[in-house]
């Protein structure tokens, strides 16, 4: 009896790691699209004649169609089922990323930014639907965790090699290899992912009764009842803006305020996504166990010591004289603390709303986390133009993350007590 239940668990255990392993590939496409691009910008700086401003309306236009449509393909995501949705939204990131490399201006790359966005905004609410689906709770945080690391491959790829592609053959050619590489993730995920034994296994999950089915206005409306879902969400911006400020300028960071080369400049940002990757983990293992799936306080500790990070930056990251490698043990700390919020703020998100309703769910947080990610580059990009470098965009942007993760605290406490 217990050497079945033990071979019980084990099947389990196996089932679920291979179902993670397949939701590892859609971010893989997804990082290396949207990092491996940003991993380029300084190439493009160059040819089309860029301020630190301009650079970031990149990831405000990206950002900007993603938020629009985040709650819209979380309810498809809903309908169509986790399956055809990542396959939908891989294969449009794919070949709109090949028409990047084909731009005669930067104004088209913005365009083009903008519908990029469809496929961005499909993937993150897919593969949370299919992890809420096939995860116990308990684990659910590292899990998500796990499939999230995909991500932080996809930027160690697309920011160590695609810059130095890019120096050899131009950032064209480079962007249109990683377009090419996402696009090959398509028929992996169609063949290996098996999503009908998940769903009836969803049905069945006691949170979740059977009824009759919602509309697309109902569920809205119950998702904006919910006020721990929504407190949650805003929380989402400090993430949003504390993740795409970093990423979008870190590069430009690295090659002008510390004086790296471009290809040096690439490898420091994939060195602080591969922060990011561990990141994920860690966080997830700290919220599971060592919090004891205590998602508030998680998220609490992830916003407060992605601001002091920014700070430390501003304080002390400012000149040219910094050693390079230790300035890639920082961006490995960097990409720890402020890239492995989104395993534990989506299993929270999931948790709150309950299975059925994950995809949309899924959409409404994103959106709030993508506002911040529209608004953070440009603004962080005018400050450094302003001053001539990016010392006094760390700390004010650390002083505000800081700022909002300390009234999230403030309002849980206060709800403890009355």
């Amino acid at each position: 009896m217990i050497l079945s239940r033990k071979r019980t668990r084990q099947t389990k255990d196996y089932s679920l790691a291979k179902i993670l392993t397949v939701l590892f590939l859609p971010y893989v496409a997804l990082s290396l699209g949207q990092n491996g691009f940003l991993g380029l910008l300084p190439f493009i700086r160059e040819e089309f004649v860029l301020t630190r401003a301009q650079v970031g309306y990149y990831s405000t236009c990206l950002f900007m169609s993603a938020a629009v449509l985040s709650i819209f393909t979380g309810s498809i995501v809903d309908n169509l089922g986790p399956k055809k949705s990542m396959l939908l939204g891989i294969g449009c990131l794919g070949c709109i990323l090949i028409l990047h490399g084909l731009s005669p201006s930067y104004d088209l790359l913005l365009l083009m930014a903008f519908v990029a966005g469809l496929g961005f905004s499909i993937i993150t609410p897919s593969v949370t639907k299919a992890v809420m689906i096939a995860t116990p709770q308990e684990k659910r945080a590292f899990s998500m965790g796990v499939t999230q690391t995909g991500f932080g491959l996809g930027g160690i790829v697309g920011a160590s090699f695609l810059p130095f592609l890019g120096e050899y053959l131009g950032w064209r050619i480079a962007v249109q290899f990683a377009a090419v590489f996402i696009l090959l993730t398509v028929p992996f995920v169609y063949k290996l992912y098996q999503e009908q034994d998940n769903i009836k296994n969803v049905i069945d999950t006691p949170e979740e009764p059977a009824g009759g089915k919602r509309t697309f206005k109902s569920n809205l409306l119950s998702l904006f009842a919910n006020k721990p879902l929504f407190q949650i969400c805003v929380l989402g911006i400090v993430f949003g803006i504390s993740e795409e400020a970093m990423i979008t300028h870190f590069v430009v960071f690295l090659s002008e305020d510390l004086n790296m080369s471009r290809v040096a400049a690439g490898l420091g940002f994939g060195t602080l996504h591969l922060g990011g990757m561990i990141g994920l983990l860690g966080w997830g293992y700290f919220s599971d166990r060592l919090f004891r799936s205590d998602r508030r306080l998680s998220l609490f500790l992830i916003g407060l010591s992605s601001g002091l990070m920014y700070l430390f930056f501003g304080l002390f990251l400012n000149h040219s004289q910094v050693s390079q490698v230790f300035i890639f043990v920082l961006s490995f700390l960097f990409g720890f603390l402020v890239l492995g919020w989104s395993g534990v703020y989506l299993a929270s998100v999931g948790e709150v709303a309950g299975g059925k309703q994950a995809g949309i769910a899924t959409g409404l947080a994103l959106l709030f986390v993508r506002t911040g990610m529209l608004v953070a580059p440009p603004i962080f990009g005018l400050i450094a133009d302003a001053s001539g470098c990016y010392k006094n965009s760390w700390l004010i942007f650390g002083f505000v993350i800081i700022g909002i993760s300390c009234l999230f605290l403030r309002r849980k406490v206060n709800a403890g007590k009355s």
